[in-house]
């Protein structure tokens, strides 16, 4: 299924929204708190029907020596908060045999597919984009229309803004979704966003 992607998924995540959420707390990586910024939450392949492949190839291992030099950065881009600490390098490796054996087709590797999520993520910068438009992280309430506008009008294409749920039942941004072309090195159109589950108004909190 992988040969039929047309785009990847890139998934850019809000640390306030995981660590601030009600079915789980947050546990900061061995190198510290991450900087306030949106952090890489995932890069799927995405097929023409709309379908995400994964666990393709159950023989492909993850290897960190292929990725070494990526790996400053990776912690910077895409660090684990999940409780308790295990270190992001197991975070990797769960995208990598879920999602990026998926990729191989097109990526070539376990080092493009990383490099191919750092390089997607380096596209854009979604705090700026937000904070242009007078949207900050400082736990107050935003239109979804107003996000989604903040950012469509600087990248060009539609995002999809996926909430989750604080410890008081609001919803609140959590992870912003654009789509990246199969060399991974450009933000494209995307035919299978999934669809939103905020409300009109949404929290962005603090972190």
């Amino acid at each position: 299924m992988a040969k039929n992607a047309e785009s990847f998924l890139s998934l850019l995540s809000w640390p306030g929204s995981y660590c601030g959420a009600a079915k789980q707390g947050c546990c900061y990586p061995k190198t510290g708190k991450p900087t306030k910024d949106f952090k890489i939450g995932g890069i799927w392949p995405l097929s023409f029907t709309g379908e995400m492949p994964t666990n393709c190839e159950s023989n492909t291992h993850f290897r960190l020596s292929v990725i070494s030099n990526l790996t400053k950065s990776l912690e910077n881009e895409w660090p684990s908060l999940s409780c308790p600490i295990s270190g992001s390098s197991k975070l990797w490796e769960q995208e990598w045999t879920k999602y990026g054996t998926c990729s191989k087709p097109l990526f070539g590797g376990q080092y493009h597919y990383f490099h191919a999520a750092l390089n997607l993520r380096n596209k854009v910068n979604i705090l700026k984009m937000l904070s242009s438009a007078g949207i900050h992280p400082n736990g107050s309430f935003y239109s979804l229309r107003k996000i989604v506008d903040a950012i469509q009008s600087r990248v060009t294409y539609m995002p999809a803004i996926m909430c989750n749920e604080d410890k008081s039942g609001n919803k609140q941004l959590y992870q912003i979704l654009l789509c990246g072309d199969t060399t991974g090195t450009k933000i494209v159109d995307c035919l299978g966003l999934p669809r939103s589950n905020c409300s009109e108004k949404i929290k962005f909190p603090s972190f």
